[in-house]
């Protein structure tokens, strides 16, 4: 193993000594959710998801049950608010359920140890994959290229997904990299294509799993893999572990390539209490980011941008 990665897995070592890690590849760790706690998660991103359908389509009545994500698939698929690498985006009318998904989130990383070992972590992005269209997936973007989440512009440590719903077989693939990997590695990409470029092969780890915290260092490659199922929901959201200030400090970064991509780190403290003691504010709503993006061929490489038309009070 190159010793650029050998030497990420050292900055976990804290979170592999106080938590209860199930699975451990180095660069991979995986914590088991408590049942009750994976309830909760299931439980207000179908509520978030139901209601950004119910205030989109306003003529249409929707009848709500465990298998509204195959029924309402296409319905789902054709909300303004997602976009063609999956990430659902709080809007006007979803931005209070938003916040609760926020503070169930903060308390079962509270509830499992891991907030005490974080530098920082980001708010969430919910994000609904489809298993069986492969019409966007030609663009070099598309997250079902094999990639590090630090082409984008991530320059923390990791992002931590956790599987929620829906078909699990519209999955996400883990690899480590294996072989000499260049020095460019960690920095962003001009598109995944070239990124493929910086490594010279990879050793499978494994899928997703869900009802897991799952922590993939930005020295993981990984993909969605789509074989024709159905929609696939979890959510994800960046870290900064307490030994480690990110690989912004580790490596050297070409500073033009990321212009416009970098990631912004919210106070760990301030994240905290959001849904709480504050609340996450949306100014757009989901005509208006139709509008938006209507004519968007969504040929850049994607960086998240929750952050956008959202104030935190």
């Amino acid at each position: 193993m190159d010793n650029k990665i050998k030497n990420r897995t050292k900055i976990y070592d804290e979170i592999r000594g106080n938590c209860n890690i199930n699975t451990d590849h180095g660069i991979y760790l995986d914590i088991k959710l408590e049942d009750s706690d994976y309830d909760k998660l299931k439980l207000v991103v179908s509520k978030y998801i139901t209601v950004t359908l119910d205030s989109y389509y306003k003529d249409k009545v929707f009848d709500y049950n465990n298998d509204f994500l195959v029924k309402y698939k296409e319905e789902i698929l054709n909300l303004p608010n997602r976009t063609p690498n999956g990430a659902f985006y709080p809007k006007l009318e979803n931005i209070k359920q938003y916040n609760k998904i926020q503070s169930t989130v903060n308390d079962i990383l509270i509830k499992n140890n891991l907030v005490n070992y974080l530098n920082s972590f980001d708010v969430c992005t919910v994000r609904i994959m489809e298993g069986d269209n492969y019409e966007k997936d030609e663009r070099n973007t598309s997250t079902t290229i094999l990639h590090s989440d630090a082409w984008p512009g991530h320059d923390g440590d990791a992002i931590l997904t956790v599987g929620l719903l829906g078909d699990e077989t519209t999955s996400l693939e883990f690899n480590k990299p294996v072989g000499k990997i260049s020095d460019d590695f960690f920095d962003a990409q001009v598109n995944y294509l070239t990124g493929l470029d910086t490594f010279e092969d990879v050793e499978l780890i494994g899928n997703l799993k869900f009802g897991y915290f799952t922590i993939f260092d930005h020295g993981c490659i990984h993909r969605t893999i789509k074989s024709g199922g159905g929609l696939r929901v979890s959510l994800d959201f960046g870290i900064v572990v307490k030994n480690s200030e990110g690989i912004r400090k580790l490596f050297k970064y070409d500073e033009d390539k990321r212009k416009g991509r970098k990631v912004t780190h919210s106070n760990i403290n301030e994240t905290l209490k959001i849904g709480k003691e504050t609340f996450i504010e949306a100014t757009e709503t989901l005509d208006e980011c139709y509008n938006r993006f209507k004519d968007d061929n969504y040929d850049k490489i994607p960086v998240s941008h929750i952050s956008d038309n959202l104030v935190v009070r």
